[in-house]
């Protein structure tokens, strides 16, 4: 009787070891949860950034690129005019 006694007891002692272990375990896993939540939700704030910098990038690009455009014919019709002058 006393052996069951004791080996309950050692049962009891191992199980309520076993509960600490599985919520400190469970406490460890909402902490976890949470900074990746936290964690997605910075990365989305930067994402969102990254994307309004890239508009903005494109519409520099689009400015530079109609600015030469222009600067590329005028430089044409000055050639163009310079080569007819000396022609004459």
């Amino acid at each position: 009787m006393d052996n069951f006694k004791i080996a309950n007891q050692d049962i009891e002692q191992i199980l309520a070891e076993i509960y600490v272990l599985l919520k400190n375990i469970q406490t460890n896993q909402q902490n976890e949860l949470i900074t990746i939540q936290k964690n997605h939700a910075t990365n989305m704030q930067r994402i969102n950034k990254l994307q309004e910098y890239n508009q903005i990038a494109d519409m520099t690009n689009q400015i530079f690129e109609i600015r030469i455009t222009n600067i590329e014919e005028a430089l044409k019709q000055l050639n163009n005019t310079l080569i007819n002058k000396q022609k004459n």
